[in-house]
């Protein structure tokens, strides 16, 4: 294997041997030269501290720009200097990289012996700009990106390659200590203060018991952060520790923030999370293990034991569930309520909820009052069984039914729930006609099956809505829309009835204009049109279009191919004029329609 110490020199493996009376050659001393430096720049390369070291800032300057003085090291291990600033050309306008090289040229030329060579070799750092990036980066330390418009130039503040301690191989290992020689220190006072330091540093503190400590100080203020993920997520300062997404993108509702996350191996994960507008979780993470990256509710609740708990006001966000392996009792002296407290003083009219999983004995009750409102609710089918059937009515002013639901006792009906009068559905329904003798008044309505509008079933229902095949029947077809001609304010206003197209077929439609050119046109349909339509079936229909008199010629259309026809002229003139063009064609993703079917 060979080892490249500079470029594409290998490095010597051989230095010279001085002796007295030796004849020296210039190679015997270049030998010498190059041994010494290929092992420096081996040395420097092994540490690996390419960039810049110190210096060599980017300055607009005018309309081009220059590169201050300073020192880097490349990729090779070579010392890069420019001694002195220097101003580079911009080629224009645009984004141009700047980057440096190591260079090195031969200088002062002597004429001895009847033999005139240079006799140094000098070094100096080459500036190069380039609207592209460039492409030996082992060799070329880059020293930003500068950005010229109309002749300003501005330094981008990224793509800047510093020089910094780099170990390829082994590990780093500091002195074990107390003090300011041991561990890793940082430079003291960095903003400018008196006092500030920060340092890792590891010592055993009693017999063999040790500590490591990491330390920034001395002001309150100073902080420590754990960052992950493009934001701090644990934070020392001010004498707390925080957890959270610190100084990142902001959170949302909801969302969990932080947790700390308890590992059993073989038998449970548990994480306790904080969700942020929602507040604590305690949750079994078995099935997958600690993460914040869980929408609420989807995870088991984790149990939390203790031995006695008390409190003013026990409050659940989401929920709160109390299970007792005995008995569980409510007892107050001031009774038991069970209430929806909905705007924090008090109110009990927003009602309150009472879930009973089992039965609900009521040996002595006779009367439930709900107040304002009474609500049953279940997973299963509610029974409301009485001898006498049930009522649930209005019981105020009016007649006997007055806005009442009534349902008969099931021994008449079979069960079913008839509702005499009318039927209000949720919240900002619309209100029912007078002339309604009956009917539902609801936001949405929705169906599995079908629905039905008709007199009865012996005399066919005229409209019918199937929802599994999405399928609408009726004589007609109609809609009302605007009259054109009726202003909004008019105060007769009128209306049109149109009728939908019909045909024996699930028939789509695409119309537009086009223009010949030399007699000739491609017309393009939209991407999905053969994924959406059958390749049988599909007919086209041209109109030829002129302007002021000018000759047409009779058009004629090919097939639909790959989403697109041509269209040219029938006897092969070179007409130029524009068409309307319709494209009629049958979906794919239906069936084909079954016409005659029995009544």
């Amino acid at each position: 294997m060979t080892i490249i110490w500079k470029k594409d020199l290998p490095l010597p493996m051989a230095r010279p041997r001085y002796y007295d009376y030796e004849y020296l050659r210039a190679d015997d001393l270049t030998q010498a030269l190059d041994y010494l430096l290929a092992r420096q720049n081996l040395a420097a390369r092994l540490l690996r501290p390419v960039g810049v070291v110190s210096g060599l800032d980017l300055t607009p300057t005018g309309g081009d720009v220059t590169v201050g003085q300073g020192v880097a090291i490349d990729g090779d291990g070579n010392v890069i200097v420019l001694p002195e600033s220097r101003r580079s050309t911009l080629p224009g306008d645009g984004t141009f990289f700047v980057w440096i090289e190591y260079h090195e040229f031969l200088t002062d030329v002597r004429d001895e012996g009847g033999v005139a060579a240079e006799t140094r070799w000098t070094e100096e750092g080459l500036v190069r700009v380039s609207a592209t990036a460039p492409t030996d980066p082992a060799h070329a330390v880059l020293l930003g990106k500068v950005t010229r418009t109309g002749g300003t130039v501005t330094v981008q503040g990224t793509g800047r390659q510093a020089a910094g301690l780099r170990v390829p191989v082994g590990a780093i290992v500091p002195a074990v200590g107390a003090g300011s020689q041991a561990g890793i220190t940082f430079p003291t006072d960095p903003g400018g203060g008196s006092g500030d330091e920060a340092y890792v540093r590891y010592w055993p503190y009693s017999g063999e018991n040790t500590i490591l400590r990491i330390a920034n100080g001395n002001d309150p203020d100073d902080l420590i952060a754990f960052t992950q993920y493009g934001a701090d997520r644990l934070r020392i300062g001010g004498g707390m520790l925080h957890l959270g997404s610190l100084e990142g993108a902001n959170v949302s509702a909801g969302q969990v923030v932080s947790a700390l996350g308890f590992w059993g191996p073989s038998v449970q994960h548990a994480q306790f999370s904080f969700r942020a507008g929602k507040g604590f979780e305690l949750v079994d993470r078995s099935a997958d293990g600690p993460s914040l990256a869980y929408t609420e509710g989807s995870k088991p609740y984790a149990d939390l034991a203790v031995k006695e708990l008390r409190a003013a006001s026990l409050r659940g966000r989401g929920g709160l569930s109390v299970t007792a392996e005995g008995a569980l009792g409510l007892r107050a002296t001031g009774g038991v309520s069970v209430v929806k407290d909905g705007n924090g003083n008090g109110d009990l009219s927003v009602g309150g909820v009472l879930t009973v999983a089992g039965n609900l004995n009521m040996p002595n009750w006779t009367w439930i009052n709900g107040g304002t409102r009474l609500h049953i609710g279940g997973p299963e089918r509610l029974y409301l069984l009485n001898a006498a059937g049930v009522h649930v009515g209005f019981g105020g002013v009016g007649g006997a039914d007055s806005g009442c639901l009534f349902v008969e006792n099931r021994s008449s009906f079979g069960g079913d729930m008839r509702v005499t009068g009318k039927m209000v559905v949720g919240p900002a329904t619309p209100p029912l006609a007078s002339w309604s003798g009956g009917g539902i008044s609801t936001f949405d309505l929705f169906a599995s099956g079908a629905i039905y509008l008709g007199n009865s079933e012996a005399s066919g229902y005229t409209i019918s809505l199937n929802a599994a095949t999405g399928v609408i029947k009726g004589k007609s077809k109609q809609f009302a829309i605007d009259h054109p001609l009726d202003p909004p304010d008019a105060t007769q206003r009128r209306q049109l009835i149109h009728a939908a197209l019909e045909g024996p077929e699930n028939g789509v439609y695409y119309r537009g204009e086009g223009r010949l050119e030399n007699g000739t046109a491609t017309v393009e349909l939209p991407a999905y049109f053969e994924a959406l339509t059958r390749t049988e079936g599909r007919t086209v229909q041209l109109t030829p279009v002129f302007e002021d008199d000018e000759p047409v010629s009779a058009l004629a259309a090919g097939r639909v191919r790959d989403g697109a026809f041509r269209v040219r002229t029938v006897d092969g003139s070179p007409a130029s004029h524009s068409f309307h063009w319709q494209v009629t064609a049958i979906r794919a993703d239906l069936e084909p329609l079954a016409v005659e079917v029995p009544a």
